[in-house]
């Protein structure tokens, strides 16, 4: 007989089977131990529950669970419950084996009480799910936690020609912040010249765009044009050494000795004939990205700068020349190349719509390359320590980058649930290895700031940033409040554990690693801040966004008076905080009100259009602007005294963030719808307590109507004053645009405020001057008004009203699609 068949009666006999012929052999599934993502990889697991350290580490703490048998076994038989972030599935037994001594009676009754609530916590949510599926009120009403908010996104335009933003836009704040709409919408009642503004801006645009049109303009990328675009070497050599003081101190895309003597040999090849164009490319990618980091006042070519405008000429060149290159050479050239690029187009606001889209490409180029993984799992010889190095740094690099753009615009990183195991970078500074090293020196230590340091301690938090982002972003994911203390905790621990480092050329990096673990506390906190009035354990939450809004606003305003600009024009801080702060201030604000809308004032002495009703026949109903919601006034608290306190210091700060964002525009010449949003959440709220007070008399103010009506005089005087200083530092203060625009403020904006007398007293042609009466208007010569010296005959009375304001160049966050009845009016009630 074999010994299978030998085998074979054997099972047929064992007591598991019974006697009917043909029966199978019943045996019980084995317990899994280890976490299901673990055991799918393959990988040695911990079993800590709920989230074992690998997943943790590793951003997949949303794949981290468990046979459910377990926590029966355990509690049932041990009367241990596994609790909190380091507790393991260890029993009593299990503890008494590994520490050679048997649990305290202490002990023992700790687990089983937490064995009982856990059990009781189960069973509460199994009877609330079942109650939820008849009833979601009274799921609501067991879970006192939730504070009730709708899913914060925004999904605008029409068929497949849409965009969407998730919860950590800034775009998802407005669309919630519906308060907001329609205080504009009663700003733009108690003035519309600001409809004049936005239509000769728009007119400008068209007709530069016609020009380059008419002119056949096309940038090819070739070899040719970009060394037509590559300036002189005295300007290149100021400009790459304002790059490796600035951006290269937090994401590492040079090598700075390899780059100067790649440098140098450059232009004793170029002026001997022979060409290097893919370095010219890097060339001229750094001076775009520097173009707007030197603090100057800049000059205007219509409504962007001349520095920013040069910038996005460059970019175009460099892009166009990339995709003209294969993609089968991969070399290091290449990825520092895509990384300027991405890096380029984020500091100087250009192309912000794609952002998400390109930085997500190159993290996908990155995987494709193996840049994810160690790379010392290459064999010897195939890699060298130098560009182990540059993998390690372009690695983290990449998904700085593409997490960022995520955040910005509310969508799902491609790093969420992503293994990588590439190791940190070595804390090494440029000139302590080459390319032609066989090993690398020993590493600094880590309270030694190197040009690394940035990327060594923001890697170490990466994976609670990615898995934060993933639950803001999941519309399934409610966070209660404990969990929200819980995460805030954990980035508290990361900002205290930052180093302190004594170097001058840590001021950027330090003030990115804290910012980027606060705007986190910011966005978990918003939704329990708004409701601290009403109930007085959220203040705690108040307080956590104030402490965090403050001291990012203090950390911008301390880089920009040293003359640093980089974060400020990379990030966008300064709305989304006032934004947050605005709607979270006006929500535990006591608010009079509603107020009946305000009707439309008959245009001034000498304004263009002759009938208001005219003016306003093509728009929609002010109502639609914002349905369902009218404007109230907005009052400080009297009680509780910690609310009214936190309100007034976040009234004081948003101040600060309208000066940061300010600073801004006119640095970049962009932003201007960013910072019509940013005055009209200012000006709705109460005044901050350094204001003084309204020039309007008092005795005036006898209604609450009176009192929104000064709001939005202050809002629009605050905006107008901002497009004054534009128009008086145009390039060219003598076309017809710039003189058409000033002429037509002047002559609808009888606020001094608006019409300040110091414009034209500085430059020559801006305007009149002090004491001079603006001429009026017709609307005959504003129709054959040329665009900045070019004649195309385009008549702006024919533009449609409705039109988009070119929100590419206007915003980090897109606003193409958005229906304006009116230039910063927006509507969401109709197709969104």
């Amino acid at each position: 007989m074999s010994n299978r068949s030998v085998e074979a009666e054997s099972r047929e006999v064992t007591p598991d089977r019974d006697g009917s012929p043909g029966a199978k052999r019943t045996s019980k599934k084995r317990k899994v131990l280890s976490c299901y993502a673990c055991r799918n990889r393959k990988m040695k697991c911990d079993r800590v529950y709920p989230i074992c350290s690998r997943c943790q580490k590793t951003g997949r703490a949303d794949q981290c669970t468990y046979d459910p048998r377990l926590l029966d076994d355990l509690t049932n038989s041990n009367g241990f419950q596994a609790d909190g972030p380091s507790t393991s599935f260890a029993g009593p037994e299990s503890s008494m084996q590994e520490h050679g001594s048997a649990p305290t009676p202490l002990e023992a009754l700790q687990w089983k009480a937490r064995a009982q609530a856990r059990r009781i916590e189960e069973l509460e949510r199994k009877l609330a799910a079942n109650d939820n599926d008849n009833n979601p009120s009274r799921f609501r009403s067991l879970n006192p936690e939730d504070p009730g908010q709708k899913e914060e996104m925004m999904l605008r335009g029409k068929g497949f020609k849409t965009q969407f933003h998730g919860p950590t836009s800034v775009m998802s704040t407005i669309a919630q912040y519906r308060e907001l709409q329609a205080f504009t919408r009663e700003a733009l009642t108690v003035d519309h010249s600001i409809m004049r503004v936005r239509m000769d801006f728009k007119t400008f645009r068209d007709r530069r765009k016609a020009a380059l049109k008419e002119l056949g303009v096309r940038t090819r990328g070739t070899d040719e044009e970009v060394y037509a675009n590559l300036p002189e070497r005295s300007t290149v050599d100021l400009q790459v050494g304002l790059y490796f003081r600035t951006c290269e101190t937090t994401y590492r895309i040079l090598h700075e000795p390899s780059f100067w003597m790649e440098y140098h040999k450059f232009w004793e090849q170029k002026a001997s004939g022979v060409s290097q164009p893919s370095f010219a490319v890097i060339l001229i990618l750094l001076i775009a990205t520097t173009k707007c980091l030197s603090p100057k006042d800049d000059v205007f070519l219509g409504d962007t700068t001349a520095d920013r405008q040069g910038a996005s000429d460059l970019i175009e060149v460099c892009d166009a020349w990339i995709g003209r290159q294969s993609r089968k050479r991969l070399t290091l050239q290449f990825f520092q190349l895509q990384c300027l690029s991405v890096f380029a187009k984020r500091v100087n606001c250009v192309k912000m719509k794609q952002d998400w889209v390109a930085s997500g490409d190159l993290v996908r180029l990155a995987l494709a390359a193996g840049l994810h993984r160690d790379p010392s799992q290459l064999s010897t010889g195939k890699i060298s320590v130098f560009e182990m190095e540059m993998k390690k740094r372009l690695w983290v690099t990449v998904m700085e980058l593409e997490l960022q753009a995520s955040i910005e615009t509310g969508l799902q990183s491609s790093l969420t649930s992503l293994y990588w195991d590439t190791p940190a970078p070595a804390n090494l500074p440029d000139d302590a290895f080459s390319a032609d090293v066989l090993e690398l020196p020993a590493g600094r230590p880590a309270d030694h700031f190197t040009m690394v340091s940035y990327l060594r301690v923001s890697r170490q938090s990466i994976a609670l940033r990615i898995h934060l982002m993933q639950l803001l972003n999941d519309p399934s994911e409610r966070l209660s409040y404990s969990e929200v203390l819980h995460y805030d905790a954990q980035l508290q621990d990361w900002i205290s554990a930052l180093p302190k480092w004594d170097d001058s050329r840590a001021a950027i990096p330090s003030a990115l690693l804290e910012l980027q673990l606060r705007q986190f506390s910011l966005l978990l906190h918003k939704s329990f801040a708004a409701l601290a009035a009403q109930n007085g354990r959220y203040l705690n939450s108040f307080t956590t966004c104030i402490n965090a809004a403050g001291i990012m606003l203090g950390i911008h305003e301390e880089l920009i008076s040293k003359g640093i600009l980089v974060l400020n024009h990379l990030r966008n801080d300064a709305i989304r905080v006032a934004l947050l702060m605005s709607r979270i201030v006006y929500h535990n604000c006591a608010r009079n009100g509603p107020i009946q809308p305000l009707a439309p004032p008959p245009p001034p002495k000498g304004a263009p259009f002759a009938d208001p009703q005219t003016h306003f026949a093509d728009l929609p109903s002010v109502k639609s602007w914002a349905p369902g919601v009218e404007v109230s006034l907005a009052m400080l608290p009297q009680r509780p005294f910690l609310a009214r306190t936190l309100c007034t210091s976040a009234v004081d700060l948003l101040e600060l963030a309208g000066q940061t964002c300010e600073h801004k525009v006119m640095r970049m010449g962009t932003g201007y719808m960013e910072f019509w949003l940013l005055c009209a959440a200012i000006g709705m709220l109460p005044p901050p307590s350094s204001s003084k007070p309204p020039t309007t008399s008092i005795a005036h103010i006898t209604t609450a109507s009176d009192d929104i009506q000064i709001r939005c005089r202050k809002t629009l005087d605050r905006f107008q004053s901002l497009s004054f200083r534009v128009l008086a530092l145009q390039k060219d203060p003598e076309n017809s645009f710039a003189l058409s625009l000033r002429t037509t403020m002047a002559s609808v904006s009888p606020s001094d405020v608006r019409t300040p007398k110091s414009v034209g007293s500085g430059v020559a042609g801006v305007g009149p001057g002090p004491g001079a009466t603006p001429p009026a208007v017709n609307s005959a010569a504003y129709s054959a008004m040329p665009g900045m010296g070019m004649e195309f005959g385009i008549d702006p009375g024919a533009k449609d009203l409705n039109g988009t304001f070119d929100n590419l160049q206007d915003m980090q966050v897109d606003l193409g699609g958005w229906n304006f009845p009116d230039y910063w009016a927006f509507d969401l009630g109709g197709e969104f």
